[in-house]
């Protein structure tokens, strides 16, 4: 009887253990995927308009009443509002703070704060010096904003002493260059954040012997810290607040997001655009690839207006292209013979934000720089007779980020891409997440057998884990083995780099494409409805390569075959930008990469008043020098579209300098670095890294500001990207953790069966015998 006691003793105390390590086990492993690197416990990204609030201890959750977006054309340049309407619905002050986007080619120049019948204007200041102003008027009870960026197309907006049910309006104001490539101009404007990653410190990866993967590089550990540490974040921007890195599924908005529009349920963010489109031209089309709009010339004018067909929600970015009327005809006409490059240019001559003094002193205009947008057109050629043997590297991020229609459209991309691949061309494929994954160890050639087993290795790609870019760039920008090079002098080495760039650390990659790029291109594909342009653009520059962006699945097929057929052959190339007598004028960017077809560069300059030389582009093309010379700017004020005003070009120049500048800093010379930022700042009246606007009422309203309640909001995930894709997002073994969970309730299950004794073969049945 006692032994029997014992064994059940036995029993219930193995079912206590296990009970208590599915306790232990749901404590440390989360429903949600918690990060493993410097991230660690960070919330859910930031969503456009994003206003944050904590009350006692408790986030709670508000939304804007409205996000009215209002864009006007000139020429090439974008002069964009941001409208953004909140409430107090409390009893009580607060104090508010959010996060959003804009466009990363955008200089933020104005701010003005909205509450009641008073406007307040924002002013530039140093950054400690505005936050230190902000704070001092939220202690001493004034209506303050402070607008501060985080990132070059990241921003945050702090607003103070708000009172009960007090609307708040808050304007942000930039100024932007369009894209132009393949015969059509676009704009892109932001609407949600995909959330960052912060990669690990690889290099400790290496000191515990940590495998990359199954196929791990042929690294030394001493080549893989070096590019780890090129890999790791090191600029003057300050870290990403904690809210932009990571998920956490409790902090989605709750609202019910569709395709339809017309869907304005509670917990949603809704977003107005209307664009005032002015090109200079007739329009032939204007269409929106994401969107539904409406679209209508202006009578008597060569003008269109443009508005969203109603209002949506903010989580997929809006994108606006329009083309000239005769756009088809004249492609069509040229194709056929070989054409120079043909530049076009708009000037301004002065600053936007003059000070008092400069706009009162009448001559002062003329002794003022110029500041102008140089257009180059690539040729269009003949089909080249020869076929130049390529060796293409097709990566692949296979990240948490992007799950759901993402990684369906990265891997369509990827098919596509091997199809369209010559018998004379090597590959190989390379996809990454935290860990990498090689279709070879070398690139194969191309064959029906090797073809077969890259669409099986595609086919079997997944969404899962963390974005370490860097161990995925040394993996291919840098050759290996010998061996792996066609054997050509002329072959090309080109890597497309597929991923929706939602990485933290583009400083620290940028200088690795830089280190490690030696004779390969990089051209990036964006992937998504919400990609990191910023990063992925600019990667592809120090690339030497172009950007090509991808929203839905049905765009994947005619653009990775463009993308093909354009990389063949560079249409221009050892582009320059000089002044007659060979001096270089302040442009940017500083090295012009490789002109392909249809992929116009634009080239921001400043001129000084001084120089009346005329400015000379040259480079080759096919082997043969070229050179086109451009009258100097003090002769006309543009050389096209003569009735365009394009104001606000030394807000682009200005702002692309800035990131030229940042561009080269190391930790020797952050300093130095810092001041010329600040200097630029605050001449040309924008937001930078060491600058931002604050705007402060005089007169106190709130004698117990010590009292506020401080606020936050929901954002929504990017379209396509489900709460069921979010589990997998970090660099986490979120799924062998569950696997575990799965394993320990199924011992559980068994256990209790076995106390039970119901297993077959516990009990032994005698047949009786009669």
């Amino acid at each position: 009887m006692n032994i029997s006691v014992n064994r059940h003793r036995v029993h219930y105390l193995c079912s206590s253990l296990i009970l208590l390590g599915l306790v232990i086990l749901n404590v440390l492993f989360p429903v949600y995927a918690m990060p493993t690197s410097k991230a660690d416990g960070r919330s859910a990204e930031i969503t456009l308009g994003v206003l944050e609030y904590i009350q006692e201890g408790e986030i709670h959750y508000s939304l804007p009443l409205s996000t009215d977006v209002s864009m006007k054309v000139s020429g090439w340049v974008n002069r964009v509002k941001v409208k953004q309407t909140f409430t107090n619905n409390t009893q009580g002050f607060i104090n508010g703070k959010y996060h959003f986007p804009l466009s990363h080619n955008g200089a933020v120049d104005q701010m003005r704060l909205v509450i009641g019948e008073r406007i307040i204007e924002g002013e530039v200041q140093p950054k400690l010096q505005a936050k230190a102003t902000f704070e001092k008027a939220k202690a001493a009870g004034k209506r303050a904003s402070l607008v501060s960026q985080q990132r070059v197309n990241i921003f945050t907006t702090e607003v103070a002493n708000l009172a009960p049910n007090e609307t708040l309006t808050v304007e942000i104001s930039y100024q932007e260059k369009l894209n132009y490539k393949e015969g059509q101009f676009s704009l892109r404007f932001p609407m949600t954040i995909t959330p960052r990653y912060s990669p690990t410190a690889l290099s400790e990866q290496v000191l515990v012997g940590n495998s990359a993967s199954s196929q791990s590089s042929s690294e030394s550990p001493s080549r893989q810290q070096r590019h780890n540490h090129l890999g790791i974040f090191d600029s003057i921007a300050e870290m990403l607040p904690e809210m932009l890195t990571g998920f956490n599924l409790n902090n989605f908005a709750e609202g019910a997001v569709t395709d339809d529009a017309s869907s304005d349920s509670a917990g949603n963010i809704m977003v107005n655009i209307n664009v005032e489109l002015n090109s200079g031209f007739e329009l032939g089309a204007v269409t929106s690839p994401y969107h539904k709009i409406k679209a209508a010339p202006v009578v008597g004018k060569q003008q269109w207006m443009v508005e969203l067909d109603r209002a949506v929600v903010a989580n997929q970015d809006f994108v606006l292209n329009w083309k000239p009327v005769d756009a088809a005809k004249s492609h069509a006409a040229n194709h056929a013979e070989v054409a120079l490059p043909l530049p076009s240019m708009f000037i301004q001559q002065g600053l936007t934000h003059q000070s008092a003094e400069l706009r009162s002193a009448k001559n002062s205009i003329n002794n003022q720089d110029y500041y102008g947008l140089v257009m180059l057109t690539p040729p269009q050629v003949k089909t080249y007779n020869g076929v130049t043997p390529r060796e293409l590297i097709l990566v692949i991020d296979t990240s948490g980020s992007m799950e759901g229609d993402s990684i369906v459209q990265a891997k369509q991309a990827l098919l596509s891409a091997l199809a369209g691949l010559r018998t004379k061309d090597k590959f190989n494929i390379i996809g990454f997440n935290h860990q990498l994954t090689k279709l070879s160890a070398s690139s194969l050639k191309v064959n029906s057998r090797n073809i077969a087993k890259a669409n099986q290795f595609v086919q079997g790609l997944q969404a899962n884990g963390g974005t370490e870019i860097s161990m995925a760039l040394s993996a291919s920008l840098l050759i290996q083995d010998q061996s792996n090079q066609i054997g050509s002098e002329n072959a090309l080495r080109q890597v497309i780099f597929i991923t929706d760039g939602a990485v933290a650390n583009e400083q620290g990659l940028f200088k690795q494409i830089e280190a490690d790029l030696g004779q390969s291109r990089l051209f990036t594909v964006g992937i998504g409805s919400a990609p990191n342009t910023h990063f992925m653009e600019r990667a592809a520059m120090f690339g030497r390569g172009i950007y090509t962006y991808i929203g839905k699945t049905a765009e994947v097929k005619q653009k990775i075959e463009g993308l093909l057929q354009k990389i063949e052959q560079p249409v221009a190339t050892d582009v320059k930008v000089t002044y007659q007598d060979g001096t270089i004028p302040d442009h940017w960017p500083a090295r012009i990469p490789d002109l392909y077809t249809d992929e116009p560069i634009l080239v921001s300059f400043k001129s000084p008043a001084y120089n009346q030389q005329d400015i000379v582009i040259s480079g080759e093309t096919q082997g043969e020098y070229w050179q086109l010379q451009i009258p100097n700017p003090h002769q006309t004020r543009h050389l096209d579209n003569s009735d365009i005003e394009a104001p606000g070009l030394d807000l682009i120049w200005a702002n692309a300098q800035i990131n030229a500048i940042e561009a080269t800093q190391t930790r020797a010379n952050s300093e130095r670095i810092k001041q010329q930022v600040k200097a630029l700042g605050m001449k040309y009246h924008l937001v930078t890294s060491q600058t931002s606007l604050v705007a402060v009422d005089k007169t106190p309203v709130n004698f117990t500001p010590e009292f506020n309640a401080d606020y936050q909001v929901k954002p929504h995930l990017p379209k396509g990207l489900n709460k069921a894709g979010v589990l997998p997002q970090t660099a986490t073994s979120s799924r062998l953790n569950i696997l575990i969970g799965l394993s320990f309730l199924l011992i559980a299950l068994l256990h209790g069966l076995w106390l039970k004794q119901c297993l077959p073969g516990q009990r032994l049945t005698i047949p009786k015998h009669k």
